[in-house]
């Protein structure tokens, strides 16, 4: 059933109303279901036209590899050593996928992309619960969603965002229901549950996005419980989720020495607040990504002060504008931060932008500066396919010259049709067109081939029988189940240990960059992915030019 997104442009909350016009600045006809088929068409699109990125895609592919291998679903591993860097959930949905389809690549990259459109859904549902006299709100904020340049990417990926944002999602409708006095030890076990689910897709770091949410009701609670009704509460969920995750806990507890409990239960936690892993970032990292993480929407100088006023006025509006605002401040403390962390905060964001321009009347063109982006980059792409800019360094992969003439043509006309749109629509033209536009460059050009591990692991499946090694550089198992691998990759670390692989492995491979190449022997072959030329040697080569 369609349903007609028209209002009379006013905010209401209680007995106060804010905001006046002739017509939504949404304006559109289409049912939340519908938007959320047009994002997962274009969710299938970006995977289509996108290989596998390393380290992050490759790797957990390889992990979903063996534990389809071994069977083993409590004990995950890399390059068939243990692996306890994540939980369990998303590696036991692709091997669930895979009963159906057998082990391929798409399928299990649907997994992701999957939770993204049941989390668009579940949105539309939150949205109906905060303000249930909008009937526009629910698709608007689905549209919002998809219209997020960079959320895109990550909810294309084959990564574990997507399923902390359900959880979140479905989380942020139970406390709503608490904060608006319903009571009841089912409303508590069902956050629980979330607690549980979270726990299981990313870890512990589900509370980050949802416990202060829960505590600071009083910001924006009309009918909070009392504050011994909130803690007993609180202990069922929390007892609830530590059950759920117990699931997994237990048996991988139980099977492993006392080196792995501690790395699951401590080290990599620990490490991401204090510090220690690869993406440690200053606090000012994602404060000043905020720009790129609001595209288009938050470029848009007219829906600011409707958000705004949205948030004063509004108990809904403030749970959520407290939610993101956590989330942000939260995880910059933390001292290893990605952007895609704060996935699950788009949720937050997307219902303040589709509230928020229910306030813009339909006859106002919307004060953006989102078109310029799609028209530097159309504009620069053009100059680049004309040799007006040099290609230099990783741009010397954007070709053929008609595929970035392409991109820079596609941008352009993004950048124009959604100028000329305007208001929501326009908006949301532009950024998820601009999403399209880079992955229509990723597949046509030669960015394609350099991110395509197909050539390395041909190489390495061929191999296997021989024996495979990886030095000179650190291996995440970038090829292993490209190559369908079923045997580990040595990766010798000293001089000593590649000479005793390459004396037992005479017909064997070592792969190297050739930068840091541990031989000195002229390699067979080279190889270019990721950014990295890689040398082949066979290993009756490799023994007798290992550099000490």
């Amino acid at each position: 059933m369609r349903t007609r997104l028209y209002w009379t442009g006013r905010f209401r909350t209680g007995n106060s109303v804010i905001g006046r016009g002739r017509q939504t600045g949404v304006a559109i006809r289409i049912s939340a279901l519908a938007a959320a088929g047009l994002l997962s068409a274009v969710l299938v699109a970006l995977v289509t036209m996108r290989p596998l990125l390393p380290i992050d895609e490759t790797r957990y592919l390889d992990v979903a590899w063996e534990m389809h291998l071994g069977g083993d679903i409590f004990h995950l591993s890399r390059n068939f050593e243990l692996y306890t860097h994540k939980p369990p959930l998303l590696f036991w949905l692709i091997n669930l996928v895979w009963l159906g389809t057998g082990v391929a690549e798409f399928p299990a990259r649907l997994v992701g992309p999957g939770f993204a459109v049941a989390s668009a859904v579940a949105l539309a549902g939150l949205a109906r619960r905060l303000w249930p006299e909008d009937r526009e709100t629910p698709a608007a904020s689905v549209l919002a969603l998809a219209g997020f340049t960079v959320f895109l990417f990550y909810a294309s990926a084959t990564m574990f965002d997507t399923m902390l944002l359900f959880a979140t999602i479905l989380g942020y409708g139970l406390i709503w229901r608490i904060g608006n006095g319903e009571e009841g030890a089912p409303l508590w076990a069902g956050l629980g549950l979330v607690f549980g689910f979270g726990v299981l897709a990313k870890g512990p770091v589900i509370l980050v996005h949802l416990l202060l949410v829960l505590l600071a009701m009083a910001l924006w609670a009309p009918r909070r419980p009392a504050a011994g009704r909130l803690i007993r509460g609180l202990g069922l969920s929390v007892a609830v989720g530590a059950g759920v995750a117990a699931l997994w806990l237990i048996p991988a507890l139980a099977g492993g020495d006392a080196a792995y409990r501690k790395e699951l239960l401590w080290t990599q936690s620990a490490a991401r607040v204090s510090g220690g892993l690869a993406h440690d970032r200053p606090v000012w990292f994602l404060l000043a990504a905020l720009p790129l993480i609001l595209y288009p929407w938050g470029w848009s100088m007219a829906l600011w002060p409707r958000i705004v006023a949205l948030v004063r006025a509004d108990g809904g509006a403030r749970m959520l504008a407290l939610a993101a605002g956590s989330g942000l401040i939260l995880f910059s403390l933390i001292s290893g931060k990605q952007v895609h962390y704060l996935l699950p905060e788009y949720a937050a964001a997307a219902l303040l932008v589709a509230r928020g321009a229910s306030g813009l009347g339909q006859g106002v063109r919307w004060r953006s500066l989102a078109p310029a982006v799609p028209a530097v980059a159309g504009l620069a792409a053009l100059g680049l396919g004309a040799g007006i800019i040099p290609a230099k360094g990783d741009l010397a992969a954007l070709t053929p010259v008609w595929s970035v003439m392409g991109f820079g043509a596609i941008c352009l006309l993004v950048a124009v049709a959604g100028w000329r749109i305007g208001r929501f629509r326009g908006q949301a033209l532009l950024g998820a067109g601009t999403a399209i536009a880079i992955h229509v460059l990723i597949a046509t050009s030669g960015l394609y081939a350099a991110y395509d591990a197909g050539q390395i692991a041909d190489r390495m499946a061929a191999a296997e029988a021989n024996g495979i090694a990886v030095a000179g550089m650190p291996y995440n198992a970038e090829f292993n189940f490209r190559a369908r691998l079923t045997t580990p990759v040595a990766t010798p670390a000293d001089a000593a240990s590649l000479r005793s692989w390459a004396g037992a492995h005479p017909d064997g491979l070592l792969f190297a960059p050739l930068r840091r190449a541990p031989v000195s022997a002229p390699p067979m072959e080279e190889l270019r992915y990721n950014g990295v030329t890689y040398g082949v040697w066979s290993g009756r080569d490799a023994a007798v030019s290992v550099r000490e």
